[in-house]
């Protein structure tokens, strides 16, 4: 697999709807409501949760 470094800017996130989220033992994918992805890989097993963000 091709290792390829991308940098995240929150601020182009920011406003955007979540439409869907898989979650697997190395991998995180969010897809928005626009058709764009975040992933999020890893060589180590990815610890997920799920937790109310309090403002």
């Amino acid at each position: 697999m091709e290792n390829n470094d991308y940098k995240v800017i929150p601020d182009k996130l920011a406003g955007k709807t979540v439409e869907e989220v898989a979650i697997a033992t190395h991998a995180v994918v969010i897809k928005f409501t626009d058709g764009t992805f975040l992933d999020v890989y890893s060589t180590e097993p990815i610890k997920t949760s799920t937790n109310k963000l309090e403002s």
